[in-house]
């Protein structure tokens, strides 16, 4: 299995897609929440989606593309990220430049290292 189907894998999990990571039946229902790392420093870094403004229509892989500039907090590295999406909001393919996509798990793996 290769990174992308690991990821893939992670991403949507068996019962739960990278939908938004808001609780269902509140929260924010808009969002769509994805997590980065910094390869210069490895800080974890969490981004914020908005399905109704940030989600584009266009030829390629899948149905929708976002790319977004990304900034770390420690190192202030430059990230730029571009993740196509399914109509399920699932992530097909992801380009990160400066940085990675990582999981939920991951990044909170990484907030709270002795948890």
């Amino acid at each position: 299995m290769g990174f992308l189907d690991k990821l893939r894998k992670a991403l949507a999990g068996d019962a739960t897609k990278t939908r938004s990571s808001a609780p269902s039946g509140g929260g924010d229902p808009n969002g769509i929440l994805f997590y980065f790392r910094c390869n210069k420093c490895g800080t974890p870094v969490r981004v914020r989606v908005d399905r109704r403004n940030d989600l584009n229509s266009e030829d390629g892989p899948a149905t929708y593309v976002v790319r977004k500039d990304i900034m770390d907090s420690k190192c202030f590295q430059m990230m730029r990220a571009e993740l196509w999406l399914d109509t399920t909001y699932t992530v097909v393919q992801a380009d990160v430049r400066g940085g990675s996509l990582i999981t939920e798990e991951e990044y909170k793996a990484e907030l709270n290292p002795g948890s």
